[in-house]
C-alpha cells in the first residue's frame, strides 16, 4: 500500500508537469492594441520683450506630466499618437531694476491643456524617434498668482503691488516635434511661443523634456 501511494503521487506530479509544459496550457498575457505612456516633465521658460529687458532670460520650470496614447507596433508604443494630458507648474522669482526703482515679482502658476470631447489634446505620428504633431494645442490655459514687491510695482508696465490673480488663455500653439532618445524613454521639445501679454509686457516661450514614468498596456 505504501509503494502504491508513492506511485500514484509520482504519476500525479508527472501529469501536472506535462500539462504545465503543454502548448497553450499557460494563460497568455494580454494582447496590447495600444499603450498609455506617462511622462514626468521639466523644462525652461524664456521671457522676452519685458520692460527695458529687465526680466528677459531663461528660467527653469516644472514638475509636470504628460500622457501619450500610442498604437501598438510589435509590442511597443509607435505609429499614431494622441496627447491626452499635459500640465506643468511654473514658479519664478524675478528681480527687475529701472531708473532707481526695483521690484521682485514671484509668479506661481499652473499651465495645462484641456482635451476635446474625445479626450484628445492633439494628435501626431511617431517615425523613427520623432513624434510630429499634425495639429495645434488649442486650449492651453495658465492660472495662478503673481506677487510684486518693490517701488517699481505698478510702473512702466510692471505688475501692480501685492498679489494679483493670473488667468491667461485659453490660447493655442503648434507644438514642435518630440525628439525621443534611442531607448524611447526620454524626449525633448524645443522652445515654442505659448503666450504674449501687454500687462505685464512680455512674450513667453517654453521648452520641455520628458522622462517615462509608467507604461500601461491597453488590451
Amino acid at each position: 500500500m505504501r509503494a502504491m501511494t508513492k506511485t500514484v503521487g509520482a504519476g500525479a506530479v508527472a501529469m501536472m508537469t506535462a500539462l504545465a509544459l503543454a502548448p497553450g496550457a499557460a494563460a497568455d498575457g494580454p494582447t496590447c492594441s495600444a499603450w498609455d505612456v506617462e511622462y514626468a516633465l521639466n523644462g525652461n521658460l524664456k521671457l522676452a520683450d519685458t520692460m527695458l529687458g529687465a526680466a528677459d532670460g531663461v528660467y527653469p520650470i516644472g514638475p509636470g506630466k504628460a500622457v501619450i496614447h500610442f498604437e501598438d507596433r510589435g509590442g511597443n508604443p509607435g505609429g499614431h499618437a494622441k496627447l491626452t494630458s499635459y500640465s506643468i507648474h511654473e514658479h519664478l522669482s524675478i528681480t527687475s531694476k529701472a531708473v532707481f526703482l526695483s521690484a521682485t515679482v514671484v509668479t506661481d502658476t499652473n499651465s495645462r491643456a484641456a482635451p476635446d470631447g474625445n479626450g484628445v489634446i492633439t494628435e501626431g505620428s511617431l517615425a523613427d524617434h520623432t513624434l510630429t504633431w499634425s495639429g495645434p494645442v488649442r486650449s492651453f490655459k495658465t492660472d495662478g498668482t503673481m506677487t510684486c514687491d518693490g517701488s517699481l510695482c505698478g510702473k512702466f508696465g510692471a505688475p501692480a503691488p501685492g498679489s494679483t490673480e493670473v488667468h491667461i488663455g485659453p490660447r493655442s500653439f503648434q507644438p514642435p516635434p518630440f525628439q525621443f532618445a534611442p531607448d524611447m524613454k526620454t524626449f525633448s521639445m524645443a522652445f515654442v511661443q505659448t503666450a504674449h501679454a501687454e500687462s505685464p509686457k512680455q512674450t513667453t516661450f517654453e521648452s520641455v523634456a520628458g522622462r517615462e514614468m509608467k507604461r500601461t498596456c491597453v488590451p
